[in-house]
């Protein structure tokens, strides 16, 4: 699968459980979808600084520890 097509893939299933959520309402589609991109790429932004942030709180941790001990 190309990675549009897993982002539209993606998308699709946060729309479908917005709209699920919303009580299957009729006419709502743009909204649940737009709706589900924000959410996709909040998620996926968060994904990549969640990956930088793990070093930097191994780092952090490091630190706390190290102070402690002194």
């Amino acid at each position: 699968m190309k990675q549009d097509d897993k982002t539209q893939h993606e998308i699709r299933k946060i729309a479908y459980g917005l709209w699920i959520k919303d009580g299957q309402p009729e006419g709502r589609d743009r909204e649940h979808w737009e709706a589900a991109k924000e959410i996709w790429a909040f998620r996926s932004h968060n994904h990549v600084l969640d990956e930088t942030d793990d070093s930097d709180a191994g780092t952090a941790k490091k630190r706390r520890q190290t102070s402690d001990a002194a």
